[in-house]
């Protein structure tokens, strides 16, 4: 992400693995929501603020593990939408959703650091789930268990008012890892394609945590050369015409174009196109999802 000030140039970047769709790495979710352009058209929002501009009826929020907690007001913000027909789907090992979860009455989640299979039962039809590094529900208070691992609770619907909140305590569930590389992968998604049905997708993108870069002196060059082209057309308008003030716009164009290139890079697409996989591997291995959440930088609690 970039921003341009006055006389200072900002770039953004994710900081850490998180699962968020600006990030490529392991643990991001950019090429599950690739996939999902096609019918839902994901769009990334910020603040919860936002969520007045989209219909309740034909939109449905994913809330997936962000990188600082939510606070009680936005949790708040998230439930009105709701309660007036929307559906959001939080997908959560950490506690950066507890707010949420203490507003839908449910108030322990216990901390699960290896990996299960599961089974999820929506509309009836039930599948097998792979769950690593998760946490479960011992008491979901009314909500409606939708899947289980070992006996214990790790999803469960609520109903509020005319929408529905549907919590995960996992948000592996479509980390590139698991979508590209495992025969799993095709399994976990099948199960969040089915809870989006035709619905528009909105994936909440605030409360992560960035890499902001200063660059005035890369602003100063850049600066330095517009002013120096920008001198030409006086000494050629009188010799040459016209014809010579529009090349020199158009040079002026390109090269700034590549000085900003070679100094900051453009801006990460939120939905980037990935290339397959190049490997296919049956599982991730416990040290590997471990060594993945110290990537990410987000402490979960082994009781809460």
């Amino acid at each position: 992400m970039l921003i341009v000030y006055s006389n200072l140039m900002v770039a953004r970047a994710v900081i850490g693995d998180s699962p968020s769709i600006y990030n490529n790495g392991p643990g991001g979710v950019s090429y599950f929501f690739t996939i999902m352009m096609y019918r839902n058209s994901p769009i990334a929002i910020m603040n919860f603020d936002e969520l007045h501009q989209y219909s309740p009826w034909i939109h449905v929020l994913f809330i997936i593990s962000p990188d600082k907690p939510i606070s009680i007001d936005d949790a708040r913000k998230v439930l009105e939408w709701v309660s007036n027909g929307g559906e959001v789907v939080v997908m959560d090992e950490t506690n950066s959703t507890e707010a949420l979860l203490k507003l839908l009455g449910v108030n322990k989640s216990v901390f699960a650091g290896y990996i299960a299979m599961g089974i999820c039962k929506v509309d009836d039809h039930a599948m097998p789930i792979l769950f690593d590094v998760f946490k479960t529900f011992p008491e979901p208070g009314k909500a409606k268990p939708i899947c289980w691992t070992r006996n214990s609770v790790v999803a469960f619907e609520k109903k509020i008012g005319k929408g529905s909140v549907i919590v995960i305590g996992d948000s592996s569930l479509v980390i590139n890892y698991i979508v590209m590389d495992t025969r799993y992968g095709a399994l976990d998604t099948y199960l969040i394609k089915r809870l989006v049905g035709n619905k528009e997708i909105l994936i909440y993108e605030g409360n992560r945590a960035y890499r902001i870069m200063y660059s005035i002196k890369g602003v100063t060059t850049i600066n330095a050369i517009m002013a120096m082209i920008s001198g030409f057309p006086g000494v050629f308008f009188e010799h040459q015409g016209l014809l010579k003030i529009i090349s020199l716009m158009i040079l002026w164009m390109i090269i700034t174009g590549f000085v900003s290139m070679y100094l900051f890079s453009f801006p990460r697409a939120p939905y980037p196109k990935l290339k397959k996989p190049a490997r296919s591997e049956a599982l991730i291995t416990r040290k590997e999802i471990q060594r993945g959440l110290k990537d990410w930088g987000v402490e979960t609690s082994k009781k809460k």
